[in-house]
């Protein structure tokens, strides 16, 4: 089976758990095309990082020895947060993390959703590893962020 059909079938198993929770919505989508209509794009991504950040400080991970420890300790909040999975990978001098079955909004809005909901996922897993250990110099990169499959980012590209 290859990465992208691994996804794929991890994601579908992960839907078939839950209950589409829709009452945020219509919230979510006004507030991203508000803030991205008046701040513009830059400014919003950063404020989406911002929180991100604090999304993370509120749900610290405990010290973990090994990637997989930290992939099992992320998952864990993202299940808190009905917010998807994630997966990382060692690569190079890189650590590369695919985030897939994130909560997604339909229509127009949904390219700037997925790269808003990238930056806040950035800005904690940014949180995450530095509190790892990371270095504080080193920026989580947004690699793929839209509407159609997973996102993906990597640490130390």
């Amino acid at each position: 089976m290859d990465k992208k059909s691994a996804h794929q079938a991890r994601s579908l198993e992960y839907f078939r758990g839950r209950q589409f929770n829709g009452q945020w919505r219509l919230f979510i989508t006004a507030l991203v095309e508000e803030l991205n209509a008046s701040a513009g794009s830059d400014e919003m991504l950063a404020f989406f990082g911002h929180l991100g950040a604090k999304i993370a400080s509120d749900l610290p991970i405990d010290e973990q020895d090994t990637l997989e420890g930290l992939e099992a300790a992320a998952n864990r909040r993202w299940n808190q947060l009905d917010w998807g999975w994630c997966q990382f990978y060692s690569e190079s001098d890189m650590i590369v993390i695919v985030h897939d079955a994130w909560p997604r909004l339909e229509g127009t809005v949904g390219d700037t959703w997925a790269a808003a909901l990238a930056a806040m996922l950035a800005g904690a897993y940014n949180a995450w590893l530095r509190d790892q250990g990371g270095d504080g110099t080193v920026e989580v990169q947004i690699l793929k962020a839209n509407q159609d499959g997973p996102l993906e980012f990597c640490y130390g590209c």
